[in-house]
């Protein structure tokens, strides 16, 4: 009986050390996305970056260091274990048994724009499967709805900011994106003239975004990082980090 017993508390002993071990040693990734997640001068910044960092300090978990890749290459690494957290990432029913996610933590009506001049004029969502291009960025939420809905004019790039180059450079018709996010994200982009760009017809669809954890995580650090999330929400942290990104009087 005292082997048994002793067993069971090296196994538990066991468990808890990987538990720890995974949720101390995590490895973030994040997409180039102003205002979500970004880097100024080498300076991790953006909603989720701040979220993340306040969880972790909650956590008592060592700050770690986040990785900035492609979407497609940070999807494929959290695929294969390469990676353990990537945000931000839109949960759906495909993603729901790939993944482990934690949130929600934002959301927003995705709408297309267009190049100021176009004549292209959508009056419902369809129209849009008429145009000759659609940039979207490989393998995120706006490639996999759209095509999921039918659409076969996508034309695939790297990031959104290739997404709207090929919009004001002529080269697409069309590129979608959330309304709260795109006046931000114009901003972090100067590259880009948010002026030469209009939206045009009603929303395409609403997203709701989430922090991913790869499928191997255990489940007590997904349970962690969402119940420390909640706090944040309730305690009003969650809120100030919103705001001070998204001021509700900016949100067009």
């Amino acid at each position: 009986m005292v082997t048994i017993n002793r067993i069971l508390g090296l196994v538990v002993c066991l468990l808890f050390s990987s538990v720890c071990a995974h949720a101390s040693g995590l490895r973030l990734m994040a997409e180039e996305y102003p205002p979500y997640s970004y880097q100024v001068d080498g300076e991790d910044k953006g909603v989720y970056v701040e979220l993340v960092q306040q969880i972790q300090k909650k956590l008592d978990e060592e700050s770690s260091k986040i990785k900035f890749y492609p979407w497609a290459r940070g999807y494929k690494k959290l695929q294969s274990g390469d990676g353990d957290v990537l945000f931000p990432m839109c949960m759906t029913s495909e993603r729901s048994v790939m993944f482990k996610f934690v949130g929600p933590v934002f959301w927003d009506d995705i709408y297309f724009y267009k190049k100021k001049g176009s004549r292209i004029d959508l009056k419902g969502i369809d129209d849009a499967k008429s145009v000759d291009k659609i940039s979207v960025t490989r393998y995120d939420i706006f490639h996999l709805n759209l095509a999921s809905l039918g659409y076969t004019n996508l034309d695939l790039s790297t990031s959104p900011t290739c997404d709207f180059m090929k919009l004001l450079n002529g080269r697409v018709d069309l590129v979608p994106m959330g309304r709260k996010v795109i006046s931000h994200f114009f901003k972090r982009n100067p590259e880009l003239d948010f002026n030469l760009i209009e939206r045009v017809g009603s929303s395409v669809f609403f997203t709701t975004n989430y922090i991913a954890f790869a499928l191997d995580t255990p489940d007590e650090v997904v349970q962690k990082w969402q119940e420390a999330l909640d706090e944040l929400k309730r305690n009003g942290e969650w809120q100030k980090i919103v705001d001070k990104y998204f001021p509700p009087d900016q949100i067009n």
